[in-house]
């Protein structure tokens, strides 16, 4: 329909369907936009959330599986083994009698595949025998005082099916067969794994000494060179009522494969802790720096082994009224486990400590090198005597069992109990092992054997490994430490998240220190002070900044400005006290000339002070020297480095900045009163010689009030060298603050800049119709009201800082150090993300913790983000009243 308007053009009077369409179109497409941005972020969420979620998955224990060990011709039953494991592939498992004899069967049928004696002259027994941690390595000790080894190895291929002997039937119903010495394991149509013992040769007897071999420690190490094949290996025994160590030195000439062993004795006696003068074992840890003997009666003594013989050190008492009833070495040897009457599970580590203390022993710090035992893990597992523990081979994961059958699985570093229940069954459990993968537990009772599939998922993966203290071995209290990779495999990984969260908030403290006071600072200079013509050209010249790469900025703080920084570090320091007082020195002068001049050539205002920079650093490269020798004599970079010369320069650079702050609150809060009065009673170029001179005064009162108060400190024996300031490092977080702050400047000055424009201009006008100052109106009026955006701006900018990557990957060291020094580096959450997800291995503890510290990233942003909303509102709510 068509009808007249008051124009008297005629219009239609219904939309036309255009129209309809295209806002029905484009608001849909809105609402999924807007969806679809919702759903994206969600979905980033449940990947990173899902991706590190199965860290916290607790450790399972599959059924049970009974290993049929079938007896010889000649024995009625079974003998029990005093040591047993299996292979890597778990497909045959192998034990020792207490003859020595070592025994391989098929775990599928329990079949004896093959034997191997060991040859004893008549008369004489295993008295004695140790298992090594990674159960590859046999050593026994014999009643005639000698000592035996051998190591068991396993071979293992893959062949076609067609290669099969035609006596083994196999398929994937009945995926295993033994034929002869060799266990054959189906894949599929297209592989086997034939699996076998190596052959097994005990070595040469090594004499100790006389009486029988009571207990003992074996500890291989291999070496070799061009010509031979060297190893030095170590056994600690107890002989009769001596402690012997035999190093041997073992020789196999390349050509006639001819072995040479060399062996050097040294004995000290013992001191007898029980009545039957058995210790219940001996443990060599920390390499071959120390030996332990652990009595029944709680007593450990531990002998250092590094001089011509071993010699008492110290003793020690797990506890009072308890003894211990076993004992072992966890993996790497560097804490010995044992397991109490009571139920409870000690960690004993040898550190230094970090009082140098005497030992309450007798024995001094001297002869035990300042090392002392040092109980450094206690878990309790029950009320029941622990009866075994066994080390894993590839983690600080033990096991245990007690006399009520109960198994518990622990993470020993950081205390945690993983895995615990009760084995149904009348026979009494009496050992475990782990399998070489840690995919498998075995354990035996009564000369029964039982396997089970094991899944210890991520032990490491902990609330306290995350974020609280551990104790890890080689220190000597417990630290946060982020140390995602290990020199040897024994060693641990360490994957505390404190050190990247507190790396992260030490670059944007740096960062948002130096950015916003310049970037804010800057917006009210231009929003308020000068001109719409000038601002439109300096505005977007701050803004260019942002387009600048953050790669380009690190390299740039990296290669550039990391050597100027190193060489002119003084002068930076002054820099940051001598140009801020230069500019606000100038404006005061400028306030000398007349009333009449001051209008006339207020467009000169800008000109004056960039004139002031060039000033302000000829200033700070001539007092530069000065002040570095007057403070910290001569030369800054070897003071903060070493504890000589005096502590003043430290307390110097610390009150300086803390006491103009406290000076500038008080002149802008409690005495702003008295600074109007002051005024009030002076012409305007009286106020200006008065202003002049209070701020001269206050200088020189802020920096003999600095040095004073430094003086009596350091008089004190206060320094803060090995605190707040160390050793400086080119990669350091006052770099950072340059670069980074210099990628936040941009973000925060435009948003600021835009919130103090929208400050409506009555206010501005009521302001200084009453009487007020365009100073006064700024701060009074116009920053109170905008300060909802300026909030913003500073929120925004911090979580810019809080998520960059590349500027802290180049310029902050990537050293994970807890340390407020400015002058050393760190790491960052994102900086870890950007270097190590590459090379983590896919599903591993390190890959699922790097994800986990991105989930951490992005809630330390959003609780940025979520806090900085509700405060606008909050800033909004009171500007509104205005």
């Amino acid at each position: 329909m068509a009808g007249d308007a008051y124009t008297g053009i005629r219009r239609r009077k219904q939309t036309p369907w255009t129209v309809k369409f295209g806002d029905a179109f484009v608001s849909r497409m809105i609402a999924v936009g807007g969806i679809g941005t919702i759903a994206a972020i969600l979905l980033v969420v449940i990947v990173l959330v899902g991706t590190a979620l199965p860290l916290f998955r607790s450790p399972s224990l599959g059924p049970w599986r009974s290993i049929p060990v079938a007896s010889d011709s000649n024995q009625a039953e079974p003998e029990p083994y005093r040591h047993f494991g299996v292979d890597e592939n778990g497909l045959m498992l192998w034990g020792m009698l207490p003859s020595g004899e070592i025994q391989v069967r098929g775990i599928a049928d329990g079949k004896l595949l093959k034997s191997f004696p060991l040859d004893l002259p008549e008369g004489t027994l295993v008295t004695a025998s140790n298992l090594s941690i990674d159960r590859s390595t046999l050593s026994v000790g014999l009643s005639d005082g000698t000592v035996r080894t051998a190591r068991i190895e396993f071979s293992s291929t893959l062949i076609s099916p067609q290669s099969l002997p035609p006596s083994v039937k196999i398929s994937q119903d009945a995926p295993l067969s033994t034929d002869g010495q060799r266990v054959y394991q189906w894949f599929d149509d297209n592989g086997v794994r034939q699996a076998s013992v190596n052959e097994i040769q005990w070595s040469t007897a090594k004499k100790l000494g006389d009486s029988p071999v009571v207990c003992l420690d074996y500890l291989p190490s291999d070496s070799a060179n061009l010509l031979s094949a060297k190893s030095e290996s170590a056994v600690l025994a107890v002989v009769g009522s001596e402690l012997v160590l035999a190093r041997v030195e073992t020789t196999q000439n390349r050509l006639t494969k001819k072995l040479t062993d060399k062996v050097t004795l040294s004995v000290c006696d013992l001191q007898i802790r029980t009545a039957d003068a058995r210790p219940l074992q001996v443990v060599m840890l920390n390499g071959q720096g120390h030996g332990v003997v652990v009595w029944p009666n709680g007593t450990l003594d531990r002998f250092a082994l590094d001089g011509p013989k071993p010699r008492l050190v110290e003793s020690e008492t797990v506890a009072i009224n308890c003894s211990i009833t076993y004992a072992t070495p966890l993996l790497a040897r560097q804490t010995l486990l044992c397991g109490l009457d009571d139920g409870r599970l000690q960690g004993w580590m040898i550190a230094r400590p970090t009082n140098n203390s005497s030992n309450p022993n007798g024995a001094s710090d001297a002869s035990s090198q300042g090392f002392r035992l040092t109980l450094a893990h206690e878990m309790d597992l029950g009320s029941r005597p622990i009866t075994f523990i066994s080390s894993s081979a590839n983690s600080h994961v033990a096991a245990t069992c007690n006399d009520e059958n109960e198994i518990a699985m622990v993470f020993v570093t950081t205390n945690t109990v993983l895995y615990q229940e009760k084995v149904s069954g009348e026979q009494l459990l009496q050992q475990l092992a782990f399998s070489p993968n840690s995919q498998s537990l075995i354990a035996v009772s009564d000369g029964a054997y039982a396997i089970g599939s094991l899944d210890l998922g991520h032990p490491e993966a902990t609330v306290k490994g995350y974020f609280g203290p551990v104790w890890y071995e080689g220190h000597n209290y417990p630290k946060y430490i982020w140390q995602s990779s290990a020199a040897t495999e024994q060693s641990e990984i360490k994957l505390s998240l404190v050190p990247l969260v507190f790396g992260t908030l030490k670059a944007t403290f740096y960062a948002m220190l130096i950015s916003v006071p310049l970037a804010i600072l800057t917006a009210i200079y231009t929003s308020e002070f000068l001109s719409s013509q000038t601002r439109g050209r300096v505005k977007p010249i701050i803004e260019l900044m942002a387009s600048l790469p953050s790669v380009v900025l690190g390299y740039i703080a990296a290669l550039v400005i990391a050597p100027l920084l190193q060489e002119h570090l003084m002068s930076v320091l002054l820099g940051l006290f001598v140009v801020p007082m230069t500019f606000v020195i100038a404006g005061t002068v400028w306030n000398l000339l007349p009333v009449e001049k001051l209008v006339r050539l207020q467009y000169l205002r800008l000109l004056g002070l960039l004139a002031c920079m060039p000033i302000a650093l000829l200033m700070t490269r001539l007092l530069a020297p000065v002040c570095e020798h007057w403070l910290f004599g001569g030369d800054i970079l070897n003071w903060v480095g070493t504890k000589q010369g005096s502590a003043v320069g430290g307390w110097f650079l610390l009150l300086v900045p803390l006491l103009t702050l406290g000076v500038c609150l008080l002149l802008l809060g409690p005495l702003s009163e008295w600074q109007r009065a002051a005024a009030s009673r002076r012409t305007q170029r009286g106020f200006a010689l008065y202003s002049l001179a209070k701020i001269c005064i206050l200088i020189g009162a802020i920096v003999l009030a600095a040095w004073g108060t430094g003086a009596v400190l350091s008089a004190l024996g206060l320094d803060l060298r090995g605190h707040l300031f160390d050793s400086y490092q080119d990669r350091n977080a006052l770099l950072v603050g340059f670069a980074l702050g210099f990628c936040v400047i941009p973000i925060v000055y435009t948003i600021s800049d835009d919130a103090l424009q929208s400050v409506p201009q009555q206010l501005r006008s009521a302001s200084l119709g009453c009487g007020a100052t365009q100073w006064q109106t700024t701060i009074r009026v116009v920053v109170p009201s905008a300060m909802s955006g300026l909030f913003s701006a500073v929120m925004i900018g911090l979580g810019r800082a809080v998520g960059e990557t590349m500027v802290v990957l180049c310029a902050a060291g990537n050293t994970p150090l807890m340390e407020f020094n400015p002058f050393n580096g760190f790491k960052t959450l994102s900086a870890a993300l950007a270097t190590e997800l590459p090379e983590a291995a896919k599903g591993s503890t390190h890959f699922r913790t790097l994800f986990l510290a991105a989930v951490l990233l992005f809630f330390m942003t959003l609780l940025v983000n979520t806090l900085a909303e509700f405060v606008r509102i909050r800033f909004r709510k009171r500007s509104s009243q205005l």
